[in-house]
């Protein structure tokens, strides 16, 4: 989450680190505003979650960057249908944190139950047939149940890049908590050199594909998404193309509050991706066309379009 975001629980929940990329503040163990959230029953923790949601888009947290978001990204909707968007968006934002708060502790069958796969035999088959595959998703719905969801949803050891906390108690919290159903973690920068070293054993990765890379990083090119360039990582297309793997995103939706379906849609076939920035298109064009169907629950307040291209960025 964004790092505005601090702001919401006023630094009582949450300490410095990373959730699925995008920076966030990990749980303090040891603060008793965390730990009383942390043990209220769920429905509570929505309860109180959604009235503090409430409040922030009441207060404006953000809204400045949503309105932007909003108009770049949205510019078809009427005035009025982008407020709508950002109202469901502050609305959803509640829920979203307590199920992040809730994802420490849900039981396996509570998750299969909220998290619904509507295809798993898109990614289970190519795993079958000898292919590795690579679940790329994004910071839509809930990325952490996600992770959690198809931790034990295939036949196959899941590994996920992330990027470690600068807290080492709030890096063993996340750690813990995102490995609770059989994820391998491994640090984002490592992710290319874990896979050499395994030597093709890592048949089953997920990413998170829409960061926004930092101006220093050479590894990022420049598509369109959302009717502008933006900055993607190349990691995603290059792995894909130099090692082998059937690419496909993980398309989520919420269907009520609490509960969730995904479905995988493919995006580029073990060995057949001959340019990295193939696939990167491809998730590009099918992430933005799942946002538009369902833009209330894309994370409009992270920084995405925080700079232009530059002339000589490729």
């Amino acid at each position: 989450m964004g790092r505005g975001f601090e702001s919401l629980l006023r630094h009582q929940v949450l300490q410095s680190s990373t959730i699925a990329g995008v920076h966030c503040r990990a749980p303090q163990p040891l603060n008793p505003v965390f730990r009383l959230l942390t043990h209220l029953p769920f429905p509570v923790q929505r309860a109180l979650l959604g009235w503090i949601a409430f409040w922030v888009r009441v207060c404006g947290w953000r809204r400045g960057l949503l309105d932007d978001h909003l108009g770049r990204c949205l510019s078809d909707l009427s005035p009025a249908g982008r407020d709508q968007v950002a109202r469901d968006f502050y609305r959803y934002l509640g829920d979203l944190v307590a199920e992040i708060l809730y994802a420490d502790r849900i039981g396996l069958a509570d998750l299969e139950a909220r998290v619904r796969l509507d295809n798993p035999e898109a990614v289970q088959s190519q795993l079958d047939s000898g292919k590795r595959v690579m679940i790329l998703a994004a910071h839509h719905c809930n990325w952490e149940w996600l992770l959690l969801r198809c931790s034990n949803a295939f036949r196959e050891p899941l590994f996920a890049a992330y990027k470690p906390a600068t807290v080492a108690s709030g890096d063993r919290a996340l750690k813990r908590m995102r490995t609770r159903f059989g994820a391998t973690l491994v640090p984002a920068k490592q992710i290319v050199q874990e896979l050499i070293e395994r030597r093709g054993t890592v048949r089953l990765l997920a990413l998170v594909a829409d960061q926004s890379p930092s101006v220093s990083n050479e590894q990022q090119s420049w598509l369109p998404f959302f009717g502008q360039e933006t900055a993607f990582f190349r990691g995603p297309g290059w792995i894909a193309a130099k090692m082998g793997y059937t690419v496909l995103l993980a398309a989520m939706r919420r269907e009520r509050p609490g509960y969730y379906a995904v479905r995988f849609v493919p995006l580029a076939l073990a060995g057949q991706v001959k340019d990295p920035d193939d696939v990167l298109r491809a998730y590009a064009r099918e992430l933005e066309a799942h946002v538009r169907a369902h833009p209330a629950e894309y994370f409009w307040a992270y920084k995405r379009w925080k700079r232009e291209k530059r002339l000589y960025d490729k």
